[in-house]
This record gives structure tokens, C-alpha cells and sequence, in this order.
């Protein structure tokens, strides 16, 4: 039961307001066909509207089954108007992008009837109008009749209690008026019918009722209901609930678009552009940012992060650059004022050592789960396999270290200081990792197979297949002559003259190569006399039969990077396995001399001092070179000569003056000498023998004396040797060239003080002293007779004075030419002394023991070849990515705080990640690149979805009338809201899937180019991830852009909507 109690309804036009219905009362019963007559304006169709729900009245009451809508709520105005009543209008109303089949089943989706159970009864109502052969056909494909039978049977799917037309017979022609006629007078039979009409005869006709309006008040009414007033009740009856599904709006926006297809496609091109130019900067920054992501992980393959036994901190260098360009915090100095900047101080400060023995057992223990993010760790140990070649023409080359560049200051025995960077290696030869998985994807195998054993190389090419020319060298496939000869050269910097021509090798040629393994150790031999360890590195026939003894390496494999491979593991040249490392470090471990050093690790086995001692006194050594030398005291007796002619002296100016003696004491005249007759025989004084007089001279030869200046003379002449680059065993040629040197002539110098030359004066002045009182007791005993006791005292005293001054004379003359007098063999003096070692020998020990170099012991086991193994040299560890490189750097981080929080300072280690600092600044940049891009891409973006939320405004002004149908049917005002939001959806998705779609098209010519060009793979792919996204993101601003216009088109009104075309 149906009933109007004083309804009103009047609009307002400006000033003018209309009244549509004044005060209307009128019941309808539950099954009647009632026509409302009346002339236009009157309110018939204000009243049906009223009464089917899609108008409200302004004052009064609208009963329905005895319930009063006052409290009324659009949700239940929408689903009266699904469940309880059905339009028919006169211009039919169907939904034109909608087959017959789905316009009458559109009422049916809101109450959420399924999918069958829908097209089961859609098709029974449209078979019971006579319309099951056009079910499929669209609306404009039928003609009026048929139209409004598809209005009737969409009218009558949901069951109505209540069938509204207006106007149902206003289009059609008279025939198929009768036909419509007679259609609703059999379904009024068992529901009620109103139906506004300007025809009374069809009216009177039809119609069981007719109600007669004018100027919005009822003037008749053939067949008045007038229900009981105690009926009226307001009824707690709980209404069905009506929801369209999303897929129906859907399907209702997609069947719409499709009838528009240009300008979807169009509307969706223009929001595709945004999405775009955004999906190729995500494409260009996935595949910068993959080739980034490629180079960094094949970079941290050939820059591990790095823990040296000696680390620095290069924070603080970094620091320092910051005060040498005025940049650091520290405040100027004062006018006049020049104030130090301590760069020397804070580079040395920041060196430190590692304790990697404790990093190794805490990294091994699976400290801070560092398995997890790295691939290997490797532990290196500062030991040099001691390869060599056997050259075709004879004799050995040392490869391994290389020594050819010694003159230039690179390579040579001993190892680089950890913080030397390995660009300073001249060595072709590097280990491999141990793990083979890490590198071997990064090579092609164009011959044999990768390394098994100690005993087999691989040869790694450059990545176009080449090998260079040192290389060659070290393999002896080129004169290494040659290499010898342009180092030489540049040393002696003179033009340098290069070989001509390349060579071509086959693989064949290149593995046929061997080298020679020699334990370092055994380069080394005892000396029992002063029990130190010396080199034999010089003695090329020990070293030529210690390398024929070594052990044989062999080429196993040749390898090339592979072509796209950003940066290989392997630099080019020979590497061997770790395992090789471990035979050396074990062959060393067995030897005596390092197993002495190891036993004694304060005293230095080469030099026989202690560690301590050679670093606080350097400039001394323990070498006794005398303990060396055997003396002949005979032969250094033979080596001096003695010319006695240059001892000759002159007597002949001896006269003896007697003028001076006073013989007037004497009587002369008693005597009776004929004085006349007094003559000296000179053959009876006594010969003068000088043999004789030398023969008996104590030379006094200071034997002390004699060995320090020979010690002077060895030392002197092998420093000599070692200056000017002259070998010392030639001794005829080099020795005397030495004594004429400065050097040389000082040290004969200091020889002439082995003999006391005034201790020979002195005696040579005693013994002719007493030739000569031999002498003179002869002269007198032939005069004594002759003259008294007076005159021989007076003669003797004369005699004495002159004789005593000729002597004088004579000495001082015999001292001076007693150095002509006297010589020296060299030849004869050197033979004097007898070595107790050959030259060779000699020069090893004193090599040895007279080093003036640092030396520790670990120098020396790093020079035996030894290292512990629980001890190495250098950390490197390889982590699986760059965000896992990151959490490596925390657990070592978390490795330093434990190590602080538990006193062990000495623990913490020192590292620095340049390469992450430097490679992730790379990222950051291109992300930052990217952010930018896409900020003014999404200008565009933003732009497009406007202008997809003005065409969607559009579209609600072009589909008014579809609201309106919808709202007739019980379509509630979010129903509209749904489709409208599914259109803007539809045209986000689509536009997303054409800039999708374009993006991937652009891609591949540019990623053709760019590979082709610049060997880049891949340098823009968009990930389905990125376009799924991009596909939402597209999707969500149509959404935003249309909120407006569906929520207008919630809002219209549904009699004004039904009214527009």
C-alpha cells in the first residue's frame, strides 16, 4: 500500500518559485493500474518521481506498506527504489554502450544476485517482451518499441511491487502503444501500476483508476483508497541493503570508453607521458644503477675490503688536505705569524699495527655472523715463492721476485711494506683466491684447465687476448737480454734503444714454459766459525744446481676475461694457487736456519747479534776480522829492505886540530921523540862493517799495531770495491789502484809506524859509538908511547870533543837517509797475510755480519719464506654484495668495541673503505640524478591527471543521464562515485600500460646503441617491479584527479539527469 499525505513540492528559480504539488493526498492500493491525467505542469510526473523515490517532497508524508519515509535515508531511498520499484520512462532510457542483455541485468547487480542466476532471469524477462532473439544487440539497434519493452523487462527484473511509467506510449506509434498497453495492464494485475499519460482514451481504456491533477492538486479521482487511520504506523522493519560491485562499475566505464575508443586512446596517450618520461629515468636508473651495482661487485672481487698488518687510517690524510687548502676549523694566524701545520705528525700518527691473529680467530669463529655477507675471506701471508727459468743459452734467471728493475729502485728480494700500494710490483707472478667460484665465471678457457695442485699455473691474457711483452720476458719468449739493456740504459740515461717487432705465440708455445720452485732457506749456509748463516745467492754454480734441484711449475691453463666483465679478478700475467704458498711456508718451517731463528728469535742468525743490539748500535758489527787472518811475523820481516849504501858515512873531514893542546907543562926535551918520525897505521884500526852493524838493529815490529792496519787495509780495500763497482778477487789489477787512492795513501802512512825508526837511530848511535872508541884505542896505543901520561889526557880530550862533533854530523845524516834506506815490499807484506777463508767466503760472512740495515725477525723468516699461519700478512674479504660490504664494515666495527670494552686496544684494528666511500658516492649520484628527473617529469605527470580530471568532468556531463538511470534503478550515490572512479582507473591503467609499453619499446634501441658503442649492457631496463608501480602510480593520480567529478556526478540531481540529453 502506496500513500501521499499532504505532500508538497515546489522549485525555486531565483525570485520565482513553481509549485509542482500543493497539498496532495492520494493512497494507491497494492495492485491497480492507475493513470494520472492531467495538462503540463500540473505535477504528474513530480508525483511519479516523488513516488518512485528520485524526488523528495518538501513537507508531508509518503507511506509505504504502512511505513512513513520521513526518516528516509538516501541508502534507503536507493534500495526502495532497486527492490519495490521499476521505471519506465518514455525515451526508454537504456543505457547506450550496454547490450539489451546487460541494461535489463544492471538491476540485478546491485543487489549482488550472481552472475548466472543475473543472465538466467535478464533472459526470462526479455523472452517474456518478446525480445530473446536482440539480447545481444545494442539499444540503437532497435527500434521504439522494442526500446521500452527493454525498459519494461529491465522495469521488471528486480519483481517490483511498484511500476512507474511515465509517459511509456509519448514515442511510439498507436499499434505499439496498444501493444506497451496491454503489456502493463496484464503486469498490473498483481502489482501496482501508475502510469502518467496525456492520452485519456488509452486511459479509460487500460486504466483501473485514473487520477486527474491540476495545478499540482488532484481535482479527480476515479476510484479513491482512503485506508483506515489507526493503519498508519512507522515500522522498525529492517530494509535490504543495495551495493554495485566494483566490477559492475567497471564494466559499466569499460563498455562506455570502448564506445569512445579515439578519445581514450588519446586521453590515455596524454597521461601516458608523464609515466613515460618517469619509466625511462627509473629504466636509465636501474641500468646505471645495475652496470654501477656490476662494476662495484666485480670491483670488490679486485678491491676486497682490506686489513693490512700495518694499517692507516686515511681519514685522517683526508683530513689533512682540508689544512693544507685553508679549509680546516683551526682559527688563522696572527698577523706576521706563521704557524705549523703538523701534516707529518698526522700522517705517521695515523699508522698503526694490526693484530691480525686475533681479527683471524675472531673471523674464523663466525664473529658477528660474517659468513653470511661475504663470499671468502682470504688470509695472505707475506712470503715470495723463489721462482726461476732456465734460460736455453745456459744458467738461471730469478722471475719471481723479478730483480731486472733492482737499478730502478722496484722489485728485488725483500717484501714491500704493507702500506706500499701493489701498483709498485714488478712481479708477473700473484696468487689466486681460494675459492675458485668468486673468479672463474669471469674467464673464458681457451686452453687447458684451471690450476689443481702446488705444481701448476694459469696464464691470465688481457681481455683482447694479448700478453704483454714483460711477461714474455719472464718466460723467456723474448731475450730478456733486451729487457737488461733498456733498464740499463735508462739507469745510465742514455738513449734507449727499443726492439723492433711483436711476436705471435700459440697455446701450445706458451704452455710449454716450466719454472723452477727454490726454497728460499736453502740460498743459506752455516758458518761454524762464527755461527751465522750466510747468502750463497752469488755463487751462481750453487744457485745454477739449487735451481736444477727445485721443483718444476708448469702452465696448467691460459684464460681470457670475458667480453662485458667490468673488471676481472686476475690481472694479466701467471698466477698459482694458495696451496703453492702453504709448500713454501712448510718446506721453510722444516729448515734448520729458520727452526734456529724460531728457537732464538732475539738474536739475528745472519749477523750472530742480538736484535736489540744491531738496532742500538747500527753503525757496529760482531765481524773480528783478525780471527780471519793468519800473520807470518818471517815474511812481514822479509817484506822491509835496508840499502846499506845509503847508511855510508863520510869521515874524511875528521881532522884532528892539536893546536889547541898545552904541552908547556910538559919537557918535551927529556922525552926524546922524534916526532917527525910519528905516523898513524891506518890498516891496523878496525874495519867498519855495516852488515853487521844492521844485522844486529832490533827492529821492534809492533804486531798489534800491524793487524789493525791490515784489518784497515781489507776493510778499506773491499769498501773500494763496493764504490766503484769492482770485483774484490781481482786483487793484481784493483790493489794498487786502492793504494793510490786517498784512502790507500793514508793507510801507508799509518804503516810507517810499525817500525821506530828513532828507536834504529838510537841504537845505530850506540854501536858506532863504540866502533869508534875501537878506533881510537888502536890510534893511541901507537902514540902512547911517545908522549906522556899529560899529553895523552890533553890528546884524548881533543880528540873526544872533534870526533864527538864529526859523529854528530855523521848521525844526523844517517837518520835522514834511513827511510831511503828503508822499503817495503807490498807484495811480500800482503802475502805475510794468510786468509782462513777463500775470497768468496770472505765476503759472505763479512756481508752478513757487517749489514747495517734494520733487520727483526720478522724480516727474516719473510726472507727465509716462513710466515705462521695463524699470523698473516694481509685480510681480504670478499662480501656478496655492497649492502652486505656494509654490515662486514659493522661487524668489524662491533669487532673494535668489544676489543675496547674489554681493554685490548692493542686489538682494535685500522681500516678504511675508499672504494665503498667512492662507489657509493658514484650511486648517491645517480639517485640524486634520478630524484631530480623524475621531479620534473612528475610536473608533467601531475599535469596529465588534471587533464584527466577535467575529461572525466566531461564524461559525467556527457553520461548525465546514465546517472540518472542508475539513480532510478537504486543505484546509490557511491554507485555513481564507483563508476566514475572505475573510468578514471580505466583510463590511469590503460594510460600506464601505453607509457609502460612505449618505455619498453625505447629501450631497446638504446640499449643497442649504448652496447654497441660503449660496450654496456642493459644500461636501460625497466623492471616489471618499476612498471607495475608506475602502472599504480598512474592509476592512483587518475583516481585523485577524478574525485571531483564523481563526486559531482554523486550529487546530481536524478530528475534533472533523466531530463538531459
Amino acid at each position: 500500500m502506496l500513500q501521499l499525505l499532504n505532500v508538497r513540492k515546489s522549485y525555486t528559480t531565483a525570485d520565482f518559485t513553481q509549485v509542482a504539488l500543493d497539498d496532495v493526498s492520494v493512497s494507491f492500493r497494492d495492485n491497480e493500474f492507475v493513470a494520472i491525467l492531467g495538462p503540463s505542469g500540473s505535477g504528474k510526473t513530480t508525483l511519479l518521481n516523488i513516488v518512485g523515490g528520485l524526488d523528495h517532497y518538501d513537507s508531508g508524508n509518503l507511506i509505504i506498506d504502512q511505513i512513513s519515509t520521513e526518516e528516509y535515508t538516501d541508502r534507503d531511498w536507493d534500495t526502495y527504489r532497486n527492490n519495490r520499484v521499476g521505471f519506465v520512462f518514455q525515451s526508454y532510457n537504456l543505457i547506450p554502450h550496454q547490450s539489451v542483455l546487460a541494461n535489463v541485468e544492471l538491476a540485478l547487480t546491485l543487489i549482488g544476485v550472481s552472475r548466472a542466476e543475473r543472465r538466467e532471469r535478464a533472459l526470462a524477462a526479455l523472452a517474456e517482451v518478446g525480445l530473446a532473439d536482440h539480447v545481444h544487440k545494442r539499444p540503437n539497434q532497435l527500434s521504439g518499441g522494442q526500446m521500452q519493452r527493454v525498459a519494461i523487462a529491465r522495469a521488471l527484473i528486480n519483481n517490483p511491487e511498484i511500476l512507474l511509467a511515465d509517459e511509456p506510449t509519448g514515442a511510439l506509434d498507436s499499434q505499439t502503444s496498444v501493444q506497451i498497453m496491454a503489456m502493463l495492464s496484464k503486469i498490473a494485475d498483481d502489482r501496482l501500476v501508475i502510469m502518467v499519460t496525456h492520452n485519456p482514451e488509452l486511459a479509460e481504456r487500460y486504466a483501473t483508476r485514473t487520477v486527474h491533477l491540476s495545478d499540482g492538486r488532484v481535482i479527480e479521482d476515479s476510484d479513491p483508497y482512503s485506508p483506515a487511520e489507526a493503519n498508519l504506523r512507522r515500522s522498525d522493519k529492517q530494509v535490504r541493503q543495495t551495493s554495485m560491485s566494483f566490477l559492475t562499475a567497471i564494466a559499466l566505464s569499460f563498455n562506455n570508453l570502448m564506445t569512445k575508443k579515439g578519445r581514450t586512446l588519446m586521453t590515455s596517450f596524454a597521461g601516458s607521458i608523464g609515466i613515460i618520461g618517469i619509466a625511462a629515468i627509473l629504466a636509465l636508473a636501474t641500468g646505471v644503477n645495475d652496470y654501477v651495482r656490476s662494476v662495484e661487485e666485480d670491483t670488490l672481487s679486485v678491491y676486497p675490503l682490506t686489513i693490512q698488518s700495518q694499517g692507516m687510517d686515511l681519514t685522517s690524510l683526508l683530513a689533512m688536505s682540508s689544512d693544507m687548502t685553508g679549509q680546516d676549523d683551526s682559527s688563522p694566524a696572527s698577523s706576521g705569524d706563521v704557524h705549523e701545520v703538523q701534516m707529518m705528525t698526522r700522517m705517521f700518527s695515523s699508522v698503526g699495527s694490526n693484530d691480525l691473529a686475533s681479527l683471524k680467530e675472531y673471523l674464523e669463529a663466525g664473529g658477528g655472523g660474517i659468513d653470511g655477507y661475504v663470499n671468502s675471506i682470504q688470509y695472505s701471508y707475506d712470503v715470495t715463492p723463489q721462482i726461476f727459468r732456465v734460460q736455453s743459452g745456459g744458467g738461471v734467471r730469478q722471475v719471481n721476485p723479478d730483480t731486472t728493475f733492482n737499478a730502478l729502485g722496484f722489485g728485488g728480494e725483500s717484501s714491500a711494506n704493507s702500506l706500499m700500494s701493489a701498483s709498485m710490483s714488478t712481479n708477473v707472478f700473484s696468487q689466486m683466491l681460494d675459492d675458485p667460484s668468486l673468479f672463474e665465471s669471469q674467464y673464458d678457457m681457451l686452453a687447458g684447465h684451471w690450476p689443481q695442485g702446488a705444481d701448476e699455473l694459469v696464464l691470465v691474457l688481457t681481455p683482447n687476448g694479448g700478453i704483454s711483452d714483460f711477461v714474455l720476458y719472464a718466460m723467456g719468449l723474448r731475450d730478456p737480454s733486451e729487457l737488461d739493456a733498456m733498464v740499463q740504459q735508462l739507469v745510465n740515461d742514455e738513449p734507449i734503444v727499443t726492439p723492433d717487432g711483436t711476436r705471435v705465440l700459440s697455446y701450445d708455445e706458451l704452455m710449454a714454459v716450466e719454472f723452477k720452485l727454490v726454497n728460499a732457506a736453502d740460498f743459506y749456509s752455516h758458518d761454524s766459525t762464527y755461527d751465522v748463516w750466510t747468502s750463497r745467492r752469488n755463487d751462481e754454480q750453487f744457485v745454477n744446481d739449487l735451481v736444477t734441484r727445485g721443483k718444476t711449475l708448469k702452465i696448467s691453463g691460459i684464460v681470457q676475461p670475458r667480453a662485458g666483465v667490468a673488471a676481472s679478478m686476475l690481472t694479466p700475467g701467471l698466477h698459482y694457487t694458495s696451496a703453492l704458498t702453504h709448500q713454501v711456508i712448510e718446506q721453510a718451517a722444516s729448515t734448520e736456519i729458520v727452526q734456529r731463528q724460531l728457537a732464538d728469535p732475539g738474536r739475528n742468525v745472519f749477523s750472530g747479534r742480538t736484535f736489540a743490539d744491531e738496532a742500538e748500535n747500527p753503525d757496529t758489527s760482531g765481524f773480528d776480522l783478525a780471527s780471519a787472518i793468519t800473520i807470518d811475523q818471517e815474511k812481514i820481516a822479509a817484506a822491509f829492505t835496508f840499502d846499506e849504501s845509503k847508511l855510508s858515512m863520510d869521515l874524511s873531514g875528521l881532522n884532528l886540530d892539536l893546536s889547541g893542546i898545552d904541552l908547556g907543562g910538559m919537557d918535551l926535551g927529556a922525552l926524546g921523540l922524534d916526532l917527525s918520525d910519528l905516523t898513524i897505521d891506518a890498516s891496523a884500526m878496525p874495519s867498519l862493517d855495516l852488515a853487521e852493524i844492521v844485522a844486529g838493529l832490533d827492529l821492534e815490529v809492533d804486531t798489534e799495531l800491524a793487524l789493525s792496519v791490515t784489518q784497515q787495509v781489507v776493510t778499506g780495500y773491499l769498501g773500494f770495491c763496493v764504490d766503484n763497482d769492482l770485483d774484490p778477487v781481482d786483487a793484481t789489477t784493483n790493489f794498487p789502484a786502492f793504494l793510490a787512492s786517498a784512502e790507500g795513501q793514508q793507510i801507508t802512512q799509518d804503516a810507517a809506524g810499525i817500525v821506530d825508526l828513532d828507536a834504529i837511530g838510537a841504537q845505530l848511535q850506540t854501536l858506532l859509538g863504540e866502533y869508534l872508541q875501537q878506533v881510537m884505542v888502536t890510534y893511541l896505543d901507537q902514540i902512547v908511547g911517545q908522549f906522556g901520561a899529560t899529553l895523552q889526557t890533553q890528546l884524548a880530550d881533543a880528540l873526544q870533543t872533534q870526533i864527538a862533533a864529526a859523529l854528530e854530523s855523521s848521525m844526523s845524516q844517517l837518520a835522514t837517509n834511513m827511510s831511503s834506506a828503508m822499503g817495503i815490499d807490498q807484495d811480500a807484506f800482503l802475502d805475510a797475510f794468510q786468509f782462513n777463508m777463500d775470497e768468496e767466503q770472505l765476503t759472505q760472512v763479512m756481508m752478513s755480519m757487517m749489514s747495517t740495515g734494520q733487520t727483526s725477525l720478522d724480516s727474516n723468516l719473510r726472507r727465509l719464506g716462513y710466515a705462521d699461519l695463524a699470523k698473516p700478512f694481509i685480510i681480504n674479504i670478499y662480501p656478496k654484495d655492497f649492502e652486505s660490504k656494509g654490515r662486514v664494515v659493522e661487524t668489524l666495527d662491533d669487532y673494535n668495541a668489544q676489543m675496547q670494552s674489554a681493554g685490548h686496544d692493542e686489538k682494535v684494528i685500522t681500516f678504511t673503505d675508499i672504494v665503498g666511500t667512492l662507489m657509493s658516492s658514484v650511486t648517491d649520484i645517480v639517485n640524486v640524478i634520478s630524484y631530480v628527473l623524475v621531479a620534473f617529469v612528475a610536473i608533467s605527470l601531475v599535469v596529465s591527471s588534471i587533464m584527466i580530471g577535467v575529461i572525466t568532468y566531461i564524461s559525467v556531463l556527457e553520461r548525465r543521464k546514465e546517472i540518472g538511470i542508475l539513480r532510478a534503478i537504486g543505484a546509490s550515490k557511491r554507485d555513481i562515485r564507483r563508476v566514475f572512479n572505475a573510468e578514471t582507473l580505466i583510463v590511469g591503467f590503460v594510460a600506464g600500460l601505453v607509457g609502460i609499453s612505449i618505455t619498453f619499446l625505447l629501450t631497446i634501441p638504446t640499449n643497442l646503441i649504448v652496447e654497441s658503442k660503449y660496450n654496456i649492457a642493459n644500461v636501460a631496463q625497466l623492471t616489471g617491479q618499476a612498471a607495475a608501480v608506475l602502472v599504480l602510480i598512474s592509476m592512483g593520480l587518475t583516481f585523485l584527479a577524478g574525485l571531483l567529478p564523481s563526486s559531482a556526478a554523486s550529487r546530481e540531481d536524478p530528475v534533472e539527469a533523466l531530463r538531459s540529453e
